[in-house]
């Protein structure tokens, strides 16, 4: 995860400055996901970090920066996504790797998804800051993805009008769309066909088998 060392203020954080922020960002993700994010204010994320507010914007400037913050903090186990795309998917390898990535996209998603919902939507509405917050989180995945649906144009298994980039971000919204929705699919289907489905999908969509 990167770390931050400067603070608001334009100061180098030591190591209590880097447990205050920390307590601030868990104090945030525990809010965030017991109430609508428009309901938690700054002062409630001091409170519950047991700090000052006035030491709140030491570290941060508005509830936005806390989850950007928290966002930051989920592209670790985002790029950890991309290592399913970086091996031999030849037969029913390829199904393996697509349902590891599903898989493993949904546990990322139960961990970080409370903030991942506020980037969509703040980046959806316009707000850059998360629209860029989500473009790096999922880069490293994008470019993986990316690849593997230009092998599979090259080798005339996709059609020549598909584009590998604006696939691969098909292809991640998708399996995040999935995640976001999972317990609501869950009222009509089985988890295992609701994976099962997702992953035949993105092999579907990254090989052209």
């Amino acid at each position: 995860m990167p770390t931050t060392t400067i603070n608001k203020l334009g100061h180098r954080m030591g190591a209590r400055g880097g447990r205050t922020r920390q307590a601030l960002m868990n104090a945030g993700s525990t809010l965030l996901r017991e109430r609508h994010f428009g309901a938690v204010r700054t002062a409630d994320v001091a409170l519950a970090a047991g700090v000052s507010p006035a030491s709140f914007y030491t570290y941060f400037s508005a509830v936005e920066d806390v989850v950007l913050a928290l966002c930051e903090a989920a592209t670790e186990d985002c790029n950890a996504l991309a290592r399913h795309f970086q091996g031999d998917l030849a037969g029913e390898r390829a199904v393996a790797a697509a349902r590891a990535y599903v898989d493993d996209a949904l546990a990322m998603w139960r961990t970080h998804g409370h903030a991942l919902r506020i980037e969509h939507m703040l980046a959806d509405q316009g707000h850059a800051a998360f629209a860029d917050s989500r473009i790096r989180r999922l880069r490293r995945l994008h470019l993986a993805l990316e690849r593997r649906i230009a092998e599979a144009r090259a080798g005339g298994r996709q059609p020549e009008g598909l584009d590998p980039r604006l696939a691969s971000y098909q292809v991640a919204n998708m399996v995040e769309s999935m995640a976001d929705g999972f317990d609501l699919l869950l009222r009509a289907d089985t988890a295992e066909a609701i994976l099962d489905t997702t992953a035949h999908m993105v092999v579907r969509l990254t090989t052209g088998r």
